[in-house]
């Protein structure tokens, strides 16, 4: 039966702590490809998200009134923010015998398992875009160069915005990845070639999850994104405002002690949500698996 009684190290929980936030932060790409909302200090749990409308300039004669008004009244989107945690429980004997940095170990568990779900329901979203590239016949195919370059003009023709430094973000599973790059690494991508992969970003974003950068894009790989080998995944090149994730609590541990089963037990939780802010934003890119 557990009981309220700690029974932890002094400090142990904060350095516990401290490394699940490293990690989660590390382990997770999505907060930085999408658009992020705070809600920590808002009472609620559902955000209403203003989506704003496209409005056209017109040509004026001198001293002419406008004609045409636009009215400036936005849609919103719900997202509504929900729990996801996880637990890890730690027995005394594994605590003493252990030669590794328990807070360290403990940490980077739960750090990486909600990092990775973070981005699993971010990018759980991609199945719901309804532009879709590579949808020929029973199955898709590899990922080619060719359906990158269709999905930037298919959302240049949107006038789907950029990120700060001008590119959109393209996220597939990495066995989905694996055509791709070895494509990029082909002849006319090589290292000083006029089309080879620029490498700006990478000091943003130091992440092994980042491919490199092509055609004002930059590609990431995540196993966040589903990739069954017996069916096509679906991944996705979209602006960072086609897709809306809302933090309502940060990571948070908690430990509670079962002394029936000598073991303490550490609970990580976050409450988050995630939407589609605009559909046209994004292009859904279907692909086989290649390994």
């Amino acid at each position: 039966m557990a009981i309220t009684d700690t029974g932890s190290a002094p400090g142990l929980l904060a350095n516990i702590l401290q490394e699940a936030m490293f990690t989660a932060s590390e382990r997770s790409i999505a907060g930085g490809l999408v658009t992020v909302y705070d809600m920590t200090a808002t009472p609620g749990l559902v955000a209403q998200v203003p989506v704003y409308p496209e409005i056209s300039a017109d040509d004026l004669t001198d001293g002419g009134d406008l004609s045409t008004i636009d009215s400036i009244d936005p849609a919103s989107v719900t997202i509504t923010a929900a729990e996801i945690g996880v637990r890890a429980d730690i027995t005394d004997l594994l605590a003493e015998s252990s030669a590794q940095n328990l807070a360290q170990d403990v940490g980077t568990m739960i750090g990486n398992s909600i990092g990775e779900k973070l981005d699993t329901n971010v990018f759980a979203q991609f199945d719901s875009i309804t532009q879709v590239i590579n949808t020929a016949g029973g199955t898709a195919g590899a990922i080619t160069v060719n359906d990158v370059l269709n999905a930037v003009y298919t959302l240049r023709g949107q006038n789907a915005p950029t990120d700060a430094d001008g590119d959109y973000n393209l996220v597939v599973a990495p066995s989905v990845a694996f055509s791709l790059a070895s494509a990029l690494a082909g002849a006319g991508f090589q290292s000083g070639g006029a089309t080879a992969l620029s490498q700006t970003g990478n000091n943003m974003i130091a992440n092994s999850a980042y491919m490199g950068r092509i055609f004002n894009v930059k590609v990431f790989m995540s196993t966040g994104v589903s990739a069954d080998s017996a069916a096509d995944s679906i991944g996705c090149l979209f602006s960072p405002q086609a897709f809306g994730h809302v933090i309502k609590r940060p990571l948070t541990i908690r430990e509670q002690r079962d002394e029936s089963l000598r073991l303490t037990e550490y609970v990580g939780t976050t409450a988050v949500g995630n939407g589609i802010l605009k559909n046209t934003y994004a292009v859904r890119i279907k692909a086989t698996p290649q390994i």
